[in-house]
């Protein structure tokens, strides 16, 4: 069995990794680009382009390209391309509005207008889904602001253009009610969004700390439980090897009422940080109770798991403790059978640690041959 041993550092570049939320923006990104393209060709080829997408569509295209470069190679200005791009998208939504009706180039056409509008929800849905609730909100509030207060303003207020169609005012009064409906809503589900996020992350925190020792940050006896159940269930089938290992302190008691409790659990921590950088990475180490920790060392037989406890034990036995302590331990090895379960492995790797205690301590016991 090999053992980990820590890498020296080589020079030479790798790509940042990128989160799945990251990678989902990037795509979307390069979606854009292939539909912006698309559509400019289009309508060149048609002679339906507008006067401001002749000069919006560069600039949609610059911007995109550039954040999908900028998540690749540099994944931690995700919140700058997030702003950047969301702002640009809606920007150009306000954009096509605004012109659609106040350029004074044509008269206006009904159906036109109402396209654009048509897309005005999927820019608040951008904002809420990639930027916080409070600029997802206040981009949005600006969005339609930019967009209905000139309308309504000149619909209710001022003059309206002489090239708006007469059904334009009842039309707009309504969509620009059903705007703010949109973005509350979006508020709301933001929130949801947010809650369950929180609860869920909080279930995972109170998760970990079931499995976790508080005093050492090893696995406590809950932790192993389930890395012991798959290596049993692995060995009965005959699929891959498992042995266990327990590791008791010897004399431990003396430390407690020598030096005081508190010494005793400054001992474990140190324990625990002498044992696990020892282990594989496949291998769990846990606090199985009190001065006792279990070791899980899966695809290994028994003559090799038994030169890893004793290695395991050469470093306690050289390791300086706090105020001069030398310490030692006494270990137990078993390797699972066909027929074990879980705590018939445990009893036998138990009784080869009593076997080691018995035989003096500071020493390595394997099950082979006891019962």
């Amino acid at each position: 069995m090999k053992h980990r041993s820590t890498p020296i550092p080589s020079l030479h570049l790798v790509k940042p990794s990128t989160s799945g939320e990251e990678l989902t923006l990037r795509n979307l990104l390069l979606a854009g680009v292939l539909g912006i393209v698309c559509i400019w060709l289009m309508e060149v080829l048609g002679q339906r382009i507008s006067p401001w997408d002749r000069w919006a569509y560069p600039v949609m295209l610059l911007e995109f390209g550039a954040s999908a470069a900028v998540l690749t190679w540099w994944p931690h200005r995700a919140q700058a391309v997030r702003v950047a791009t969301v702002a640009t998208f809606n920007g150009y939504l306000v954009l096509c509005q605004v012109m659609g009706l106040f350029s004074n180039l044509a008269p206006v056409s009904l159906y036109q207008t109402i396209t654009n509008l048509y897309w005005l929800p999927l820019g608040y849905g951008t904002a809420f889904v990639f930027l916080s609730k409070r600029s997802a909100l206040a981009l949005s509030l600006l969005m339609i602001s930019g967009i209905f207060g000139p309308i309504l303003w000149c619909l209710h207020v001022g003059t309206a253009p002489a090239n708006w169609p007469a059904e334009l005012s009842a039309i707009l009064d309504n969509v620009a009610v059903a705007q703010l409906v949109y973005v509350v809503l979006l508020l709301a589900i933001s929130q949801l969004r947010l809650d369950m996020r929180l609860s869920r992350e909080h279930a995972e925190a109170m998760q970990q700390v079931a499995i976790t020792d508080p005093l050492t940050g090893l696995p406590n006896r809950r932790g192993l439980a389930e890395h012991l159940a798959v290596g049993t269930a692995l060995a009965q089938r005959e699929v891959q090897s498992l042995s266990v290992m327990l590791i008791d302190v010897d004399h431990f008691k003396r430390v407690n009422d020598t030096h005081g409790h508190a010494m005793g659990d400054t001992v474990l921590v140190a324990l625990a940080q002498v044992l696990a950088p020892l282990l594989r990475t496949s291998d769990r180490i846990g606090r199985w109770g009190g001065e006792e920790f279990l070791v899980v060392v899966p695809a290994t037989r028994l003559k090799t798991a038994a030169d890893l406890g004793e290695r395991l034990r050469k470093a306690v036995e050289t390791y300086g403790f706090e105020r001069g302590l030398k310490l030692t331990i006494s270990v137990g090895v078993a390797e699972c059978g066909m027929n074990d379960t879980a705590e018939q492995l445990l009893l036998r790797a138990d009784t080869a640690l009593y076997a080691a205690k018995q035989g003096g301590r500071n020493q390595v016991c394997t099950s082979a041959g006891l019962r």
